[in-house]
Protein backbone atom coordinates (compact mmCIF):
# COMPACT_ATOMS: atom_id res chain seq x y z
CA UNK A 1 0.00 0.00 0.00
CA UNK A 2 1.31 3.42 -0.94
CA UNK A 3 0.30 6.80 0.47
CA UNK A 4 0.69 10.09 -1.41
CA UNK A 5 -0.23 12.96 0.88
CA UNK A 6 -0.34 16.48 -0.53
CA UNK A 7 1.84 18.62 1.80
CA UNK A 8 -0.38 21.60 0.99
CA UNK A 9 -3.37 19.93 2.65
CA UNK A 10 -3.40 20.15 6.42
CA UNK A 11 -6.85 19.58 7.89
CA UNK A 12 -10.41 18.92 6.82
CA UNK A 13 -13.70 19.66 8.56
CA UNK A 14 -14.88 16.17 9.44
CA UNK A 15 -15.83 13.74 12.12
CA UNK A 16 -12.70 11.63 12.25
CA UNK A 17 -14.50 8.42 13.28
CA UNK A 18 -16.96 8.65 10.40
CA UNK A 19 -14.24 9.39 7.85
CA UNK A 20 -12.17 6.56 9.29
CA UNK A 21 -15.17 4.30 8.63
CA UNK A 22 -15.27 5.47 5.00
CA UNK A 23 -11.55 4.86 4.52
CA UNK A 24 -11.65 1.45 6.20
CA UNK A 25 -14.56 0.42 3.98
CA UNK A 26 -12.86 1.57 0.77
CA UNK A 27 -9.51 -0.01 1.67
CA UNK A 28 -11.16 -3.26 2.82
CA UNK A 29 -13.07 -3.43 -0.47
CA UNK A 30 -9.79 -2.96 -2.37
CA UNK A 31 -8.11 -5.71 -0.31
CA UNK A 32 -11.05 -8.05 -1.00
CA UNK A 33 -10.86 -7.36 -4.74
CA UNK A 34 -7.12 -7.98 -4.86
CA UNK A 35 -7.30 -11.19 -2.80
CA UNK A 36 -8.71 -13.06 -5.78
CA UNK A 37 -6.79 -11.18 -8.46
CA UNK A 38 -3.94 -12.83 -10.38
CA UNK A 39 -2.29 -9.66 -11.67
CA UNK A 40 -0.22 -6.98 -10.01
CA UNK A 41 -1.68 -6.02 -6.62
CA UNK A 42 -1.43 -2.49 -5.27
CA UNK A 43 -3.54 -0.06 -3.28
CA UNK A 44 -2.81 3.66 -3.39
CA UNK A 45 -4.29 6.27 -1.06
CA UNK A 46 -3.86 9.88 -2.12
CA UNK A 47 -4.88 13.30 -0.87
CA UNK A 48 -4.73 16.52 -2.83
CA UNK A 49 -6.13 20.01 -2.74
CA UNK A 50 -9.22 20.32 -4.87
CA UNK A 51 -11.31 23.18 -6.19
CA UNK A 52 -13.51 25.49 -4.11
CA UNK A 53 -11.81 24.79 -0.76
CA UNK A 54 -12.26 21.04 -0.98
CA UNK A 55 -9.77 18.23 -0.42
CA UNK A 56 -9.95 15.14 -2.60
CA UNK A 57 -9.09 11.75 -1.14
CA UNK A 58 -8.66 8.76 -3.46
CA UNK A 59 -8.33 5.02 -2.87
CA UNK A 60 -7.17 3.12 -5.97
CA UNK A 61 -6.61 -0.57 -6.60
CA UNK A 62 -5.08 -2.51 -9.47
CA UNK A 63 -7.84 -5.13 -9.59
CA UNK A 64 -10.04 -6.12 -12.49
CA UNK A 65 -12.21 -2.99 -12.34
CA UNK A 66 -15.97 -2.55 -12.36
CA UNK A 67 -18.44 -3.09 -15.15
CA UNK A 68 -20.01 0.27 -16.14
CA UNK A 69 -23.53 -0.91 -15.27
CA UNK A 70 -22.36 -1.87 -11.75
CA UNK A 71 -20.43 1.38 -11.28
CA UNK A 72 -23.56 3.44 -12.02
CA UNK A 73 -25.48 1.79 -9.15
CA UNK A 74 -22.68 1.08 -6.71
CA UNK A 75 -23.65 3.65 -4.08
CA UNK A 76 -27.28 2.49 -3.91
CA UNK A 77 -28.33 0.32 -0.94
CA UNK A 78 -28.15 -3.45 -1.49
CA UNK A 79 -25.96 -3.22 -4.60
CA UNK A 80 -22.87 -5.38 -4.22
CA UNK A 81 -20.28 -7.26 -6.24
CA UNK A 82 -19.44 -9.56 -3.31
CA UNK A 83 -20.93 -13.02 -2.86
CA UNK A 84 -21.45 -12.49 0.87
CA UNK A 85 -21.85 -8.70 0.91
CA UNK A 86 -25.05 -6.93 1.90
CA UNK A 87 -24.44 -3.92 -0.32
CA UNK A 88 -24.67 -1.33 2.44
CA UNK A 89 -21.05 -0.24 2.91
CA UNK A 90 -20.78 2.14 -0.05
CA UNK A 91 -24.28 3.47 0.54
CA UNK A 92 -23.26 4.35 4.11
CA UNK A 93 -20.04 5.90 2.80
CA UNK A 94 -22.07 8.09 0.46
CA UNK A 95 -24.36 9.19 3.29
CA UNK A 96 -21.38 10.09 5.51
CA UNK A 97 -19.54 12.03 2.79
CA UNK A 98 -22.64 13.93 1.67
CA UNK A 99 -23.45 14.80 5.32
CA UNK A 100 -19.98 16.39 5.43
CA UNK A 101 -20.76 18.52 2.36
CA UNK A 102 -18.65 16.41 0.03
CA UNK A 103 -19.31 13.91 -2.72
CA UNK A 104 -18.09 10.41 -3.53
CA UNK A 105 -17.68 8.76 -6.92
CA UNK A 106 -15.93 5.90 -8.65
CA UNK A 107 -14.04 5.67 -11.92
CA UNK A 108 -11.93 3.19 -13.82
CA UNK A 109 -8.20 3.38 -13.20
CA UNK A 110 -6.47 4.02 -16.55
CA UNK A 111 -3.94 1.22 -16.04
CA UNK A 112 -6.63 -1.20 -14.81
CA UNK A 113 -8.52 -1.30 -11.55
CA UNK A 114 -10.80 1.12 -9.77
CA UNK A 115 -10.43 4.50 -8.06
CA UNK A 116 -12.85 5.72 -5.41
CA UNK A 117 -12.70 9.47 -4.81
CA UNK A 118 -14.38 11.59 -2.19
CA UNK A 119 -14.16 15.22 -1.16
CA UNK A 120 -14.26 17.01 2.17
CA UNK A 121 -14.11 20.69 3.03
CA UNK A 122 -10.66 21.99 3.89
CA UNK A 123 -10.34 23.58 7.31
CA UNK A 124 -9.25 27.19 7.27
CA UNK A 125 -7.78 27.03 10.78
CA UNK A 126 -5.36 24.59 12.30
CA UNK A 127 -6.66 24.43 15.85
CA UNK A 128 -8.09 21.49 17.75
CA UNK A 129 -11.64 22.58 16.83
CA UNK A 130 -10.90 22.30 13.09
CA UNK A 131 -9.69 18.73 13.46
CA UNK A 132 -12.60 17.47 15.54
CA UNK A 133 -15.60 18.95 13.74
Amino acid sequence: MAFRIDPGVDFVLADRIQIQQVLVNLIRNAVDVLAGFDGSRAIDVETRAGANGMVQISVADTGSGLAPEVARQLFQPFVTTKQKGMGLGLSICRTIIEAHGGRIWVEARPAGGTIFHFTLRAASGHGEDARDE
